[in-house]
């Protein structure tokens, strides 16, 4: 036996759109479980049961098998199933427009309904299917039955193939269903019990055929009163024409629309995010935008649904049929003055609405508004810290939430500024490639490789020259404390010893300066030797016998005591400065105090070298090498040594020998500067820099 509806039920289908939600079918199912509930004389069980199957055999996803949603509403009685079977009917009251069962067949392939119900004094059971091509199926007459308590369950199978619906149950989280529920019924649990209607429990149950299955009951006083609550008018408005423009006017005799909010609090862990919603038939309907809600995840533990209701936004013709937005008209819409504008009746607006509702939010989150505020300086302000620009720290800003502390902002910062410029690094590699389709002897290379040119430079955007600038001020700043270190102008280098020490530690102030002492790594500013320097793996005033590659690996090997005792080897030593540069090769760099005479130890680090070359566990043949300090006469310059372009002295070929043989196992140079030529040449650079980037007003002409 099939039952149609005397509408075609394609065109229905067509008419009435989907909703946006994909869970708008469960929506709709609660709903008519609450209304079979509420019908139900006091003292009898009140329970819904909500049950999503899952296939999970694929580790990787889950899959949605079917929903299960059964209730101990009074059931499928005769007057249900023939208001069911007839699409638009609104005879069932509670503002219905009997379109949700439709919901249903939009996503669903099969829709089955089996219910105990009472009809007089005896109990039935009807059993009947729903779908696409037939509106009721399988529709066998009741079957007299036993008495039991009514009940109805309802089978959605068959989610239809659509992307967005798949991805909505297979990502859904249990957790966040919940979390759904709570914020989805919390003012009409409140509202029923007001009522002095007793809210059923909702129990809610993921099933799964391999993992254990997932589940939780909702207590009526899960749903916890209002925190807070209050209303609003909005007036009727009409257009007027204001001199060629729309004009606005309250509407004469007509009382203003009242509308009521309630503020529900609930721990923070057990909701996802603060919300405020416009709601209909005390469901919400259509979210209220508000910044502080979208950003923040909590404020004292808590976080905060807002409802706001009336009658009209009850008014069913005020909402669409989908029921997931609003068709009251927006004032914003009415763009253009037309005749059909005027004497048209006037109308309460949903921009107006929804300007009240904001005005209520700013009111409600006040307190949580303040903590986001102080948040989002804090952000700015670890920004401007670690030198990060301000467009990726407005970016965090905009992602930060009120319980994340200052490392885990760092953190975000960081992960923010990483992500830009690897997108950077890609446009970039993107131009990069294109280089192998040039040929240099073409009449047209030189623009081409202009225009390939500008690409690039496009990239290096105002905030990445904001970037470059304070890497060249940052610069320029440790070439002037260089400067006030030799001419001893720090507060901290005339200050009284402490301590019980006899004598400052002048080379420290060098040393710590450009790499710090005891320490390992790339952070450092040996730039102000050699640019290259910045990018290899060092170390900075560690034992020979200590010192490891950045892959873990000890540079010596282990030598026995007796050839130490031997030699005399002093593996023990601490060069100011050693980096492993490319393989084979190695930078040794000695700091001496301004005052000590550079000459005097001439010897040190080829000393090194020799213990180094002889006993590294992997063979060093060339060594770069620095005797850095401010004095020493150019008569005490052994005659191997040669001037430099830049006045420093270069000796380019030291042997290395083996002990024994006396055999070259290698090769060393060394050069002598002078701190203060060091510190020249570094503000020669950063000035070449500072004015190709307009920052040239930070940096001294005068050095």
């Amino acid at each position: 036996m099939r039952k149609n509806p005397l509408s075609d039920l394609h065109g229905m289908l067509n008419l009435i759109k989907a909703s946006s939600n994909p869970f708008s079918p469960i929506v709709e199912a609660i709903n008519n479980s609450l209304e079979s509930i509420f019908q139900l004389e006091d003292g009898k069980e009140r329970e819904i049961a909500i049950n999503l199957h899952f296939n999970d055999q694929d580790e990787n996803s889950k899959i949605l098998d079917f929903i299960e949603i059964s209730d101990s509403g009074v059931g499928f009685n005769d007057e249900s199933f023939y208001r069911y079977e007839r699409l638009l009917d609104k005879s069932k009251g509670f503002n219905n427009r009997g379109s949700g069962r439709l919901q249903y067949l939009h996503r669903f392939g099969e829709v089955s309904f089996r219910s105990i119900y009472y009809q007089g004094d005896d109990c039935y059971l009807r059993k009947f299917s729903s779908n696409k091509e037939s509106f009721i199926y399988d529709d066998s007459s009741p079957i007299k039955v036993e008495s039991e308590q009514p009940f109805t369950t309802l089978n959605l199978k068959h989610l239809r193939n659509h992307k967005q619906d798949q991805a909505a149950y297979s990502g859904l989280k249990f957790s966040s269903f919940i979390s759904w529920i709570k914020s989805q019924f919390a003012l009409r649990a409140y509202l029923e019990r007001s009522k002095g209607k007793l809210f059923p429990k909702i129990k809610v149950k993921f099933s799964y055929q391999i993992a254990q299955s997932e589940e939780v009951t909702i207590n009526p006083d899960n749903f916890p009163a209002p925190s807070d609550q209050g209303s609003f008018e909005v007036n009727y408005q009409e257009p007027f024409d204001d001199k060629g423009k729309i004009g606005w006017r309250n509407a004469k005799d007509l009382e203003p629309e009242r509308f009521n909010w309630c503020v529900f609090t609930f721990p923070a862990d057990e909701i996802d995010i603060h919300g405020a919603f416009l709601c209909s038939k005390d469901i919400p309907v259509e979210e209220v935008k508000n910044p502080v809600l979208r950003k923040s995840n909590g404020y004292l533990g808590n976080k905060m649904v807002t409802a706001f209701f009336g009658d009209y936004l009850d008014n069913p013709d005020n909402v669409n049929h989908a029921v997931d937005s609003f068709v009251i008209p927006n004032k914003s819409s009415v763009k253009e003055i037309s005749s059909s504008l005027f004497g048209s009746e006037a109308a309460v607006y949903l921009d107006d609405i929804k300007e009240q509702a904001n005005k209520q939010l700013k009111f409600i989150y006040k307190e949580v508004e303040k903590a986001q505020e102080s948040t989002e300086r804090k952000v700015m302000s670890l920004a401007r810290e670690l030198g990060i620009s301000k467009h990726i720290a407005l970016s965090v800003k905009k992602l930060v939430k009120l319980t994340d502390d200052d490392e885990t902002i760092v953190k975000n910062l960081h992960i923010e500024e990483a992500k830009y410029v690897a997108d950077k690094s890609n446009e970039a590699r993107k131009v990069l490639d294109q280089l192998n389709n040039m040929d240099p002897t073409d009449s047209a290379y030189q623009d081409e490789l202009e225009e390939k040119t500008a690409e690039l430079s496009s990239l290096i955007d105002a905030q990445n020259k904001e970037e470059l600038s304070k890497y060249v001020v940052r610069r320029e700043l440790v070439a002037n404390l260089l400067d006030k270190i030799l001419k001893q102008d720090l507060v901290i280098q005339s200050k009284p010893l402490s301590g019980g020490k006899k004598r400052r530690d002048k080379e420290g102030f060098v040393h710590d300066l450009i790499f710090k002492r005891k320490s390992a790594g790339k952070l450092n500013d040996l730039w102000i030797f050699d640019e290259e320097f910045v990018h290899f793996d060092g170390c900075s005033d560690m034992p020979l016998n200590e010192i490891k590659s950045e892959s873990g690996e000890y540079l010596l090997k282990d030598i026995p005591k007796e050839e130490i005792s031997k030699y005399q080897l002093k593996i023990t030593k601490r060069p100011d400065i050693f980096i492993f540069a490319k393989e084979g090769k190695c930078v040794l760099i000695e700091f001496k105090a301004p005052d000590v005479t550079l000459t005097d130890y001439m010897h040190q680090t080829p000393n090194y070298c020799t213990l180094i070359a002889n006993y590294s566990v992997h063979k060093i043949e060339k060594f770069y090498c620095y005797l850095v300090g401010e004095t020493y006469s150019k008569i005490d310059v052994p005659a191997e040594y040669e001037e430099t372009v830049h006045g420093s002295w270069l000796r380019e070929k030291i042997r290395i020998i083996h002990p024994e043989t006396r055999e070259r196992i290698a090769w060393a140079q060394q050069e002598i500067v002078k701190l203060s030529e060091i510190a020249a040449r570094a503000h020669r650079r950063n000035r070449n820099f500072a004015e190709k980037l307009g920052v040239d007003a930070f940096i001294d002409k005068e050095k």
